[in-house]
């Protein structure tokens, strides 16, 4: 199998020495034009077109204009593939995803920093919206907006011992990081909520999840830290852990990074581990942390996961309804992908696999195979 670079390529295009696979490489890029030249004009298409040739060998005076420039015009899209130092790998069949080939009407964003934050009296406060700075006072603690993204819990002790409960929930498409006047830290995937006091008192620092959540817990040994969520009971000193506890999911996982956790008052997880709870029963496995927590780093990663295990985790990011027609396919996927990518990038590197396929119409994804 012979490796040649893009820049490689180009030249023996332009000298007219490709093999028929390389040559279909380069064509390909051109068909794919419509989808990946990001809307240049003519004009502002063929100032690239010049600046890619005036790069390579072959002197643009001795290009015939009408025949080359489609081709030179393929040669410009691959010129972003220079720069991030792409290899192409030659292949005796090139597979091209029938996704990519299509030119989508529409696309689907990604999702963002949002969420609602519900105070003691039911006020409402659209946290994406709202101005940075104090949003409200809370049982004698100062809720403040720090930064797009994160809302963070200060002050003193609870007024005349009462303990108010507020909570941060996010909705699909959503997400958020909350500081707990502890200074324990939750970032909140989509579609999840935190319940939990604007100030902890008496015995245990206790809070309620539902969806997912990554806690990095500040040390309190007199004050353990316990977060409930479905089917499971979390009890903590101080360590970093993520809890996956969606309704719509089978099976409910805690995966421990740092310290140590106590799991429903029996089971005990040391860092690289991992709970997994079906009904009543409980396990705990070798975690890979990495992909549990991926979701935080802005990364989709899959790993020997089902097309509809994946789906579930696309329809939260990109609020996104999934109907699936014919025959649900059986095979696993594995691989990695920014978060922040429109949801057709995330698509087309699944249809890589040639056997599925995907089809948006307005905020539905339609699967096949």
């Amino acid at each position: 199998m012979k490796k040649t670079t893009a820049r490689e390529l180009l030249q023996k295009y332009k000298a007219g020495n490709c093999t028929k696979e390389e040559k279909a490489i380069v064509e390909t890029w051109y068909l794919r034009l419509p989808v990946s030249n990001d809307g240049l004009s003519p004009d502002e298409l063929e100032e690239a077109v010049n600046r890619v040739a005036a790069r390579l060998p072959v002197k643009p005076a001795l290009l015939k204009r009408k025949s080359i420039w489609p081709r030179v015009a393929a040669a410009a899209s691959i010129l972003f593939f220079l720069s991030a130092g792409v290899y192409f790998v030659i292949r005796p069949k090139l597979r091209v995803s029938n996704f990519a080939k299509t030119t989508q009407p529409a696309d689907i964003l990604p999702g963002g920093n949002k969420a609602v934050l519900t105070l003691s009296n039911g006020r409402h406060v659209m946290l994406a919206t709202a101005r940075n700075g104090k949003l409200a006072i809370e049982g004698n603690s100062v809720i403040s907006k720090i930064t797009d993204g994160q809302v963070v819990y200060t002050g003193g002790e609870t007024q005349s011992g009462e303990t108010v409960y507020n909570t941060i929930a996010t909705p699909l498409g959503g997400q958020y990081t909350v500081t707990l006047s502890d200074g324990t830290k939750a970032i909140l995937n989509a579609a999840s909520s935190l319940r939990f006091p604007a100030k902890f008192s008496g015995t245990e620092r206790k809070v309620e999840l539902t969806g997912e959540a990554y806690f990095e817990v500040a040390h309190n040994k007199a004050m353990p830290f316990r977060v409930i969520s479905k089917q499971q009971d979390v009890k903590v000193l101080g360590t970093h852990f993520n809890i996956n506890s969606y309704d719509n999911e089978p099976i409910a996982k805690t995966t421990l990074l740092e310290g140590s956790v106590l799991i429903n008052s029996k089971t005990i997880l040391k860092p690289g581990q991992q709970a997994i709870i079906s009904g009543s029963l409980l396990k705990v496995y070798p975690a890979n942390t990495e992909l549990a927590v991926a979701w935080k780093n802005h990364k989709f990663m899959f790993d020997d996961e089902n097309i509809q295990d994946i789906m579930r985790k696309i329809a939260r990011w990109y609020n996104v309804e999934v109907v699936y027609t014919g025959e649900i396919p059986d095979q696993k996927f594995g691989g990695s992908v920014s978060r922040f990518n429109k949801v057709s990038k995330v698509l087309s590197i699944l249809e890589l696999t040639g056997n599925i396929h995907f089809k948006i119409e307005g905020r539905k994804i339609i699967v096949s195979k």
